[in-house]
């Protein structure tokens, strides 16, 4: 039996005084957007206001939010909802491609490897997804993708032997196509986190 974990949105504010001075942090609000469940959450924003964020949900389905949360942190609204895989949403990471385009690489069937692009409305009012890419049809676990220039995506993970892989992908900026270009395998003793 799994145990529950309720996915909750905090809003945190931080306050310093003066560069490198003592700062505090207080808590301004929390929304509960998920009563069943939320793990592996990544978040990302879109606009001044407006933030979408990938995590596991019910069943381990995965799926893509997007909320509009005020500038002092004091509301927070859903905006859209997308289940984006019905199987598997897990180790999820998300990065901007360009003003409405959003990259997803997550664990998907079988714990094979996925990307999938996105696009996102300003607004949050809608999530449309555009193209994917099984790119590890053994495992990919502990994936981290970083943006390294307008078209080109770096993504780290772990395989199924617990290897460390570096792959590179090319996106345009429509996120139309997923391609990938080069592989490294830069640990073959264990990689993790």
């Amino acid at each position: 039996m799994r145990n529950k974990a309720i996915a909750l949105l905090t809003i945190v504010c931080l306050s310093a005084s003066a560069l490198f001075a003592q700062s505090t942090v207080a808590e301004v609000t929390t929304i509960e957007h998920d009563n069943s469940y939320g793990l592996y959450n990544s978040i990302v924003q879109v606009d001044s206001d407006t933030y979408l964020l990938a995590y596991q949900g019910l069943d381990g389905d995965g799926f893509i939010k997007t909320f509009t949360i005020s500038a002092d942190g004091a509301t927070v609204t859903q905006v859209q909802s997308l289940t984006h895989d019905n199987i598997n949403g897990t180790y999820n990471s998300l990065v901007q491609v360009d003003s409405d385009t959003y990259l997803l690489a997550y664990t998907g069937q079988d714990s094979d490897g996925y990307l999938k692009t996105f696009t996102v409305a300003a607004d949050g009012s809608t999530i449309t997804q555009v193209a994917v890419l099984e790119h590890d049809t053994n495992q990919a676990i502990y994936n981290s993708l970083v943006q390294v220039d307008t078209d080109t995506y770096v993504l780290g993970y772990r395989d199924y032997s617990n290897d460390g892989w570096l792959k590179t992908f090319t996106i345009p900026a429509d996120g139309s196509t997923i391609t990938q270009v080069a592989t490294y395998e830069y640990d073959t003793q264990s990689s993790a986190y």
